[in-house]
């Protein structure tokens, strides 16, 4: 497959997805979006400045610039329409067997105090977890471990400072219950210890979910009718299970007692040879099974492989070194990232398209097995080699004078196309 084709099934790709809003979004807002979407695979980022540059119009890059950030701001729907789609495209994938993985995080700018409601938020990417200006995230990701695939499911941002802001649990149950009443019960879930509280693990019970979550020292538990520290009951469980070469494990049936009801609880201690202390996780039920118990301490390991999405979203599109001060824009550029993040997937899953995406890459180990689980930096880096030197994205911008001429150049200079349809998009593969 040669490179002007790769281009061209990338780009139908592209409006495929985008086509899909068509009834949702005006004409010029399905254009803005193409442009955006391409531009952010071909550049990598979500500074406007750069991808206004990459797209070449016949006026000046300050003029694409504003008219950029003035659809940005008629966009602010985009992250909710964006996320509808990327709930169709993992319904397609979630089962059984899936791992859902649900974890707050966050947009930090640490110089940004003239963001519009921004306000102070736990940096996780900083090695101390700083308080610096920026937002919060919820996110929804899903691993199946037959394919070894992860993909996004849901990804919201809120801010303590909007309209109608609550409290941050009411904005996890939110994006929580959107995917539950698609899927059902269905799944296991996994969550950190930031999501231990009553509150969460109450509303998890509620709906019948099973789930895994790693415990803090502090909280209490009820043992054989009494009210015990979880930590020091996990210290005096016998780990008499193995799990691997390294790690043993032990189980207890214990109780929780949350907004005045009890319910059946496992508790489980996970000791590593290589860490010092061990891990304390809980989930649903009163599990006897060990290939059970072994499936959700698998299954809660699994999540630290999902926080890969994050480092998506932050590194691959550079969402923080947005300029973008505006907070309608801010959202609409993450539903642009979540847009790009699905044209990538429709490439990781065209095979031949992939293939040569990923030879594009040019890295220095490209065999089967050296290839990471987590795939979507190297297409990233690939689109971009494959874009590189193209004159324009997209000709739909030109006036019809501009594209004649330019027609009448290409058929002189390839007279065997003399014969086909000259449109647009056929006109773009060949410049």
């Amino acid at each position: 497959m040669i490179i002007s084709q790769s281009r061209s099934k990338v780009k139908s790709k592209v409006l495929k997805i985008v086509d899909r809003l068509k009834s949702d979004l005006s004409k010029p807002l399905l254009k803005f979006v193409s442009e955006m979407v391409l531009g952010m695979l071909v550049t990598g980022s979500c500074n406007i400045n750069l991808i206004a540059a990459h797209l070449k119009e016949q006026i000046e890059v300050k003029d694409t610039i504003k008219r950029l950030h003035r659809m940005l701001l008629r966009g602010y729907v985009l992250l909710k329409l964006a996320n509808v789609l990327s709930l169709e495209e993992a319904l397609k994938k979630i089962d059984k067997d899936t791992i859902l993985a649900l974890d707050g995080g966050d947009i930090t700018h640490q110089y940004g105090e003239e963001f519009e409601k921004s306000d102070y938020v736990k940096d996780g990417s900083s090695k101390k977890g700083e308080l610096r200006q920026g937002y919060w995230l919820n996110q929804i990701s899903g691993y199946n471990p037959g394919t070894g695939e992860t993909f996004p499911v849901l990804l919201y941002i809120y801010s303590v400072l909007e309209s109608g802001f609550k409290s941050a649990n009411i904005e996890t149950f939110k994006i929580l219950d959107q995917l539950v009443d698609k899927i059902g019960k269905l799944s296991l879930w996994v969550i950190d210890r930031g999501y231990d509280s009553g509150k969460v693990l109450s509303h998890f019970l509620s709906k019948g979910l099973d789930f895994v979550v790693r415990m803090k020292k502090s909280r209490n538990i009820i043992y054989k009718g009494k009210s015990v520290n979880i930590w020091k009951r996990a210290l005096l469980m016998n780990r008499r299970y193995t799990y691997n070469s390294h790690g043993r494990f032990g189980s207890c049936k214990i109780k929780l007692n949350l907004e005045g009801e009890e319910y059946k609880m496992t508790l489980i201690c996970y000791k590593d040879d290589r860490n010092k202390e061990p891990m304390i996780l809980l989930t649903n039920g009163w599990i006897k099974k060990v290939k059970e118990l072994k499936r959700r301490i698998l299954g809660y390991f699994r999540r630290w492989g999902v926080e890969d999405c994050y480092r998506f979203e932050k590194q691959g599109f550079e969402i923080e070194k947005s300029k973008t001060r505006r907070y309608d824009r801010i959202k609409g550029l993450l539903g642009l990232t979540i847009l790009s993040w699905l044209v990538l997937i429709k490439v990781n899953n065209h095979d031949s398209l992939k293939e040569v995406v990923l030879k594009e890459a040019r890295m220095e180990k490209d065999s089967l097995k050296d290839r990471p689980k987590f795939i979507y930096y190297r297409l990233l880096r690939g689109l971009q080699n494959v874009f590189s030197g193209i004159q324009r994205l997209f000709c739909f911008r030109l006036k019809r004078a501009e594209k004649d001429l330019l027609r009448s150049k290409v058929l002189t200079d390839y007279p065997l196309f003399r014969h086909l349809a000259c449109d647009d998009f056929w006109l773009e593969q060949v410049i």
